[in-house]
């Protein structure tokens, strides 16, 4: 079983929105998954109660869980057949990040391109270089094809001494209407950008975690 956590030491990054979309993905590809919601706002459990209801599905299985409980949940998942379990987190630093982060084969962090959020990021980097823990900024650009803006965050990324996904990963208006309605994007709708874009985002990252025998040039 391998462990994702999604973390932040700012709120409002689309940690919610990325766990939850990876996580169908990831159900859609056949990979057995679960989120375990360790965020007081408990945005994935609120998503997971209008599924239950309005969509009527179970999967991908989603609950609110506290730090003590982490390992504990992890071992129970894994002896249930659980491949991935991916951990939601809150915008701000406390126990539960950290000990998402000490259960997790690697760390996910999304942030905007703006200078304003990327300054944010110097004291997640530097507690995940400090651990050696395995991770990865997911860059969420504000439009398609904003490469110079990109392509510059991502250069004070690695100078901070971070790694950024090689993904493309752009904010869109589908994302928030799909989880208004208990669903991922891949559900609502299937063949757009969107869509397609979550699909190659966890097509990277399930080779990054070794689920699949591929080669990272495949992902584009």
């Amino acid at each position: 079983m391998r462990v994702v956590a999604l973390t932040s030491d700012k709120g409002g990054m689309g940690k919610s929105t990325a766990a939850i979309n990876l996580a169908v993905a990831a159900m859609e590809d056949g990979v057995e998954t679960a989120i375990l919601d360790l965020d007081p706002q408990a945005s994935v459990g609120r998503w997971s109660r209008v599924r239950k209801k309005s969509v009527k599905k179970l999967t991908p299985f989603a609950e609110p869980c506290v730090a003590i409980d982490i390992e504990d949940r992890l071992g129970e998942l894994a002896e249930a057949g659980a491949q991935l379990v991916i951990l939601d987190t809150a915008g701000r630093d406390n126990n539960a990040i950290t000990a998402a982060i000490a259960q997790s084969d690697l760390v996910l962090i999304p942030c905007h391109p703006t200078d304003l959020e990327l300054s944010t990021l110097g004291p997640t980097l530097a507690r995940l270089r400090a651990d050696a823990t395995a991770h990865y900024v997911l860059l969420i650009d504000w439009s398609a094809g904003a490469a110079k803006r990109r392509s510059d965050a991502a250069a004070a990324i690695e100078r901070a001494g971070g790694r950024v996904a090689p993904v493309v990963y752009t904010h869109r208006a589908d994302y928030r209407v799909a989880i208004e309605q208990g669903l991922g994007v891949t559900e609502y709708q299937p063949w757009q950008s969107a869509a397609s874009e979550i699909r190659r985002v966890w097509k990277w990252l399930k080779i990054d975690l070794g689920l699949a025998p591929a080669a990272l040039d495949e992902v584009a």
